[in-house]
């Protein structure tokens, strides 16, 4: 890179906030050096050039991108770029927006594999929740002491539990973006979603979307979907005393007749009778 200086460029508009194991002194008991969450706008742009730990790098939302010797790559939603102690690098915002959280781990530290001798980027499913542990640790601490300390020790323990995990390595990228764009639908199910809408969340076009579905599940986006509807529905209709209109409206059927219709097209009964009874599902 032609800019040996170490630098940093970010947007009044950025929120960003950090721990490290100088503010929590647990953290260093897990070789957890510092870990901080931001929420870049407009302009975000990181050089460093002497890197002494070990970079976890998170893509929550958006995109951004990291260059390293030899190394140009694009962040995309739900992926982990790790960047060995010692690996010069930049990385910055691609669009308006991106959201981010970082772990920095200790080099002297066993990572049992995790650390390569090379900058490592990879889709992961653990992204939104390594986001939530930090922010977790950020506001655990404005907890009353006796509450605080409780929270700041489990929240650790699941925080190194994720910077460990290996949910993706059996999964191939086309399996974890399917799975990425189920977890956007399953947030909206009340949503009328079709194959096109569905497919750009991928990205793809529709009959190729449509392949994968058929590849990976052994059925189709929309059986898919409605799949996830009926689920949610029949967990709602056991948790909850909703009303069973309210239920359908809230997994996409604003129409009672016709929740009722493909509740029991699914289950082999009525949402009444599954409340009153849920055994012996046909689904």
């Amino acid at each position: 890179m032609s800019d040996k200086q170490e630098c940093l460029h970010i947007s009044d508009k950025t929120q960003h906030e950090f721990l490290s194991d100088h503010h929590i002194l647990e953290l260093e008991r897990f070789g957890i050096v510092q870990c901080g969450i931001a929420h870049c706008r407009e302009l975000f742009t990181i050089h460093r050039t002497n890197m002494y730990k070990h970079m976890l790098l998170y893509t929550v939302k958006g995109q951004g991108w990291l260059k390293g010797k030899d190394t140009n790559i694009k962040l995309e939603t739900g992926s982990l770029a790790i960047v060995p102690a010692g690996f010069e690098n930049r990385f910055g915002i691609e669009q308006e927006e991106w959201q981010i959280a970082w772990v920095f781990l200790s080099p002297d530290w066993d990572w049992n594999g995790l650390i390569a001798d090379k900058i490592d980027y990879r889709l992961s499913s653990t992204a939104e929740a390594v986001y939530a542990a930090v922010l977790m640790l950020l506001r655990a601490r404005m907890l009353p002491i006796e509450l605080s300390g409780k929270v700041i020790e489990s929240t650790i323990q699941q925080l190194d539990w994720l910077v460990n995990a290996r949910l993706d390595d059996e999964l191939n990228s086309k399996q974890v973006r399917l799975r990425r764009v189920f977890d956007v639908v399953q947030r909206q199910l009340h949503k009328e979603w079709d194959v096109e809408q569905v497919s750009e969340l991928f990205p793809c076009s529709p009959p190729h979307f449509h392949r994968l579905c058929k590849q990976y599940y052994g059925h189709s986006p929309k059986a898919h979907i409605t799949r996830m509807r009926m689920e949610y529905a029949a967990r709602l209709l056991l948790s909850t005393d909703w009303a069973v209109q309210h239920i359908g409206e809230m997994v996409g059927y604003p129409i009672a007749a016709n929740f009722c219709a493909r509740f029991k097209t699914w289950s082999g009964k009525t949402p009444r009778e599954y409340r009153a009874n849920p055994t012996a599902l046909d689904s």
